[in-house]
């Protein structure tokens, strides 16, 4: 399944494993995919690269991965959250991001499908 091929992804996650599996799963979908683990690795390869997509874990070493997740947007780069817990309002992302939700432990089908529902978007807004 190479339906991702050239879709450059930015892939924050702060779990080893998780991460690995996450760039396996994405690299046989054909993602080009960068890792950071943290949130100033994150910043720092968002500010000097571009990425078609970005997927962020929440929580970040015990801190939340919004305001990075807002400079990134504000770039014009659709977000995905990943996260163990389920998001409620009350602690989800701000609702002006517009970021899609996928909760862990997540498939590769899911993983694929929200990133293509998330470029969807952002080509639906570009017409």
């Amino acid at each position: 399944m190479s339906d991702l091929n050239g879709v450059s992804v930015l892939l924050l996650e702060d779990e080893y494993m998780i991460a690995l599996d996450a760039e396996d799963m994405l690299t046989a979908m054909g993602a080009q995919v960068v890792i950071a683990a943290t949130l100033e690795d994150a910043d720092a390869k968002a500010a000097t690269g571009s990425f078609d997509v970005a997927v962020l874990d929440v929580n970040i070493n015990g801190q939340r991965s919004y305001e990075l997740a807002a400079r990134v947007k504000a770039a014009g780069v659709p977000i995905v959250f990943a996260s163990g817990y389920e998001l409620s309002a009350a602690q989800g992302p701000d609702p002006g991001l517009e970021a899609l939700v996928l909760t862990k432990p997540y498939s590769q089908q899911r993983l694929g499908d929200t990133i293509r529902r998330a470029l969807s978007k952002r080509a639906a807004k570009a017409d």
